[in-house]
């Protein structure tokens, strides 16, 4: 009879601790809570997204994240790692959220209603003679690019085709080195976008040199946080909670003083913005 008893009070037990784990959650989405809930925030660096963590300039992505979660008494721990290990500790579900996602790179995701900002393709070369009109003007280059991060379906055929006209790189500083590559000759051209390249290129002492040699418009995407969908529930309260807390920020002129900081303008309000490659 004690061998049945005990499985059974240890199974109630741990859903008893599933539930009040997620009666914990809801209260903090209508107020602060006595005891922090932790959530684990995870991206490569990203700037101006995401950068190093406890520094001055974490990033904007991550300040908005401390913004409106601390306020609801969560702790936030910002974690940096390389893409791959990012987006797999985050779907396992040993971290809550991922910066810098589309919803089409990553279906399974849970993710909120506003996005983070705006994506893009662009592509970026020292040669001035140089112009990106569409996948054909890549044949007569050669092009950096990060391993693990969302291109577009014709730029991965492109790379598997012809792997010999490719550069990839990984690791979580691989868009600074991309950049010096760049510098170097050693590619020709690399994609990412306006806020991503220019915040490196100025950090380079290169916002001279480099230049915007095109974009793909039929690319541009919205670019938002990606939740783990190990635990769905969870996930969209927190989900929720972002959405409510981005409105506040926007609505009460935070988030503009925020993105100031960065030198960047709020992406809904139909100016330049921050805008990203979906990771590219």
């Amino acid at each position: 009879m004690e061998t049945e008893t005990v499985p059974f009070f240890r199974a109630r037990a741990g859903r008893l601790a599933r539930c009040l784990a997620l009666c914990l959650l809801a209260l903090a989405a209508a107020g602060p809570v006595a005891a922090q809930e932790r959530v684990v925030v995870v991206s490569d660096t990203w700037m101006p997204y995401n950068g190093a963590p406890g520094s001055a300039r974490e990033g904007y992505a991550v300040e908005m994240l401390r913004a409106v979660f601390e306020r609801r008494g969560f702790a936030v721990e910002y974690r940096r790692l390389p893409r791959k290990r990012a987006v797999s500790d985050v779907r396992s579900g040993q971290a809550d959220i991922l910066i810098g996602v589309t919803r089409d790179e990553l279906p399974d995701f849970v993710f909120p209603e506003t996005s983070l900002g705006q994506s893009e393709l662009c592509f970026f070369t020292l040669d001035p003679g140089w112009r990106f009109t569409g996948p054909e003007s890549l044949s007569g280059v050669v092009t950096g690019y990060v391993q693990g991060h969302d291109y577009p379906r014709w730029f991965l055929d492109d790379v598997r085709r012809h792997p010999e006209r490719f550069h990839g790189l990984h690791g979580e500083d691989a868009s600074v080195r991309l950049l010096a590559m760049l510098a170097e000759g050693r590619v020709q051209a690399i994609p990412g976008s306006r806020a991503v390249i220019g915040y490196y290129a100025q950090r380079a002492d290169l916002l001279d040199r480099v230049l915007l040699a095109g974009c793909s418009k039929a690319d541009a995407r919205e670019l938002f946080f990606g939740l783990s969908p190990a635990n769905t529930d969870r996930s969209r309260i927190l989900a929720d909670i972002l959405d409510k807390g981005m409105y506040t920020l926007r609505n009460t002129g935070q988030l503009n003083h925020l993105l100031i900081k960065y030198g960047l303008k709020d992406w809904a309000g139909g100016g330049p913005g921050p805008t990203g490659p979906s990771r590219d």
